[in-house]
């Protein structure tokens, strides 16, 4: 596969899962109405009739997260803010993978192996995807190509912090938890397709690029 044709299909596999999670999020609101969307999680959905479903977007977005991720390494210089962000997607990738192979307890608290594994996953996925998508916006700044984004990504990766942070106080304290996490999960979709969108445009540049560097070398020869 040329370069150009596995930016867009890295660009368009980050959009389409993004596209499909918050689809099925905003489904569940309607198809599974007695499950609070202020305190419980949407991993609340999974224990429900439509678990199944859920279920997917384990795996879909952690599919989304890498190609993503990937993109973004193979599209920047190869700094340590790139680095570092695609090694931090790729292993909340896996932690995703992990919640979503494990079912969640609710009501809490853990009771089960199965939950303690889950929480695990969630553990690792929500912050370390979150650390990437700022470390990725930091690099975006440096990059000639991705400055024309780097003031929504930063934006909207300060914005997944400080609902990162509230999920966190409000899983403590605030009883608000399940709705910080829906709007985190939110915002984070919402970078994803932003960032994916602008990968398939990259493509189109890289594409000329490589067309202007073979008709070079075809004059000079």
């Amino acid at each position: 596969m040329d370069v150009v044709r596995r930016f867009e299909v890295l660009g368009t596999l980050a959009i389409a899962t993004a596209i499909y999670e918050l689809s099925v999020l905003v489904a569940m609101h309607f198809l599974a109405p007695e499950v609070d969307p202020i305190r419980a999680p949407g991993s609340a959905y999974v224990l429900g009739p439509y678990g199944a479903l859920v279920t997917t977007i384990y795996f879909t977005g952690s599919v989304g997260s890498v190609a993503l991720g990937y993109g973004l390494k193979e599209a920047m210089p190869q700094v340590r803010l790139v680095r570092a962000g695609w090694l931090l997607f790729l292993v909340a990738a896996l932690g995703r993978l992990l919640a979503g192979l494990f079912p969640m307890d609710f009501p809490p608290p853990i009771r089960t192996t199965s939950g303690l594994l889950h929480a695990f996953g969630g553990g690792i996925g929500f912050p370390l995807g979150t650390i990437g998508i700022f470390l990725f916006s930091l690099g975006f700044r440096r990059d000639r190509h991705w400055r024309p984004v780097s003031g929504l990504t930063l934006a909207l990766a300060a914005a997944i912090l400080c609902a990162l942070l509230l999920g966190i106080l409000s899983l403590i304290t605030l009883g608000f938890a399940g709705y910080m996490q829906r709007v985190l999960v939110v915002l984070q979709l919402a970078w994803s397709i932003v960032v994916g969108l602008h990968l398939r445009r990259f493509a189109r540049i890289a594409g000329s690029s490589l067309a202007a560097r073979q008709h070079e070398s075809a004059t000079a020869v």
